[in-house]
């Protein structure tokens, strides 16, 4: 993936920061300018971590934030939720880990004679 350079001066300036809005050390509106950033709701799998630098992508290789409130802007795009269990159907009479206890499983006590 190639992270795209910034074009312009970034949307809040990283040498003055707000102390009513605390951003992150990683957020793209410190580097980009407003026009080369995307906004999410909050995190999620369309725009993870890039391993090499920590900055978060989508997979177009467009930078985004993921916390609007902390920026002051409108989220571009809604999160998808996180994927949930799919159905399995009827559930099962006893817990996927029961199992019969080590008494149970032994049988009945021998006395010697």
């Amino acid at each position: 993936m190639e992270i795209p350079e910034p074009t312009g001066p970034p949307y809040i300036d990283p040498d003055c920061p707000d102390p009513k809005r605390p951003v992150c050390g990683i957020c793209p509106a410190l580097l980009y300018p407003r026009g080369q950033f995307v906004v999410y709701s909050r995190p999620s799998r369309e725009c993870p971590f890039h391993p090499e630098n920590g900055h978060r992508y989508t997979r177009e290789a467009v930078p985004a934030c993921v916390h609007p409130d902390k920026i002051g802007l409108e989220a571009d795009k809604i999160a998808p939720p996180p994927n949930e269990l799919p159905d399995q159907g009827e559930a099962p009479t006893r817990p996927r880990f029961w199992q019969r206890s080590w008494r149970e499983r032994l049988g009945p006590r021998r006395r010697p004679s």
